[in-house]
């Protein structure tokens, strides 16, 4: 049975900074391939710099000219830039965030597919030089995190926590910058989410 699994977010979706070009969405594929009889096609929709208000726009254009089965979301990191040491708003507010992501789902539920959201990661924030203008705080992340995990409890979506586990691991050999996970990250982040698919019963 063919089966049409897809991915939309940001640059850590699209494989940003896998030294060997495959990304955890490509390898999450490899893996799913290697343990599936069905025949699966895979299809990245994410871009580099997107923000929810992005990601939810393409949505409309992407996911509803195709069918789909599974979609998983991986976004909201470019939602949270800060000038440093600074309590100025950030670059979205939160009732912003919140209806974004509520008209997100709206439209992703037009398409009948399973839905995965998947939080976001830890930033290492001493890798953001003196020189850089903007940083983004694991505060603000771990907020973002509830209010994301929040709108996916009442709309029965599920929702793939990972933060806690990965502020507890050694991310400078798991990063390649502040952000983006380098090929061993990647290759984590693939082997994470294909267990929690088959854990979920998602697959």
């Amino acid at each position: 049975m063919l089966k049409n699994i897809g991915i939309i977010g940001d640059s850590i979706a699209h494989g940003y900074y896998d030294e060997k070009d495959l990304g955890w969405f490509t390898r999450l594929g490899k893996i799913i391939l290697e343990n599936h009889s069905d025949t699966y096609l895979f299809n990245n929709m994410s871009q580099s710099g997107d923000n929810i208000a992005d990601t939810t726009n393409r949505a409309i254009f992407e996911v509803l000219s195709r069918h789909f089965d599974l979609i998983l979301v991986n976004t909201g990191i470019n939602d949270l830039r800060r000038r440093k040491n600074s309590d100025l708003q950030l670059d979205f507010s939160e009732g912003a965030r919140i209806m974004y992501w509520n008209k997100l789902f709206d439209i992703l539920a037009l398409t009948k597919a399973k839905i995965v959201v998947l939080d976001l990661t830890p930033v290492i924030e001493n890798r953001y030089t003196e020189q850089a203008s903007l940083i983004r705080y694991n505060s603000d992340i771990e907020r973002y995190n509830q209010i994301i995990k929040e709108i996916c409890n009442q709309k029965n979506i599920n929702f793939f926590a990972r933060y806690d586990k990965w502020k507890n691991r050694n991310l400078d050999i798991l990063y390649k910058d502040a952000t983006h996970p380098n090929s061993k990250g990647h290759q984590i982040m693939a082997e994470e989410v294909y267990d929690y698919l088959e854990q979920n019963k998602v697959l």
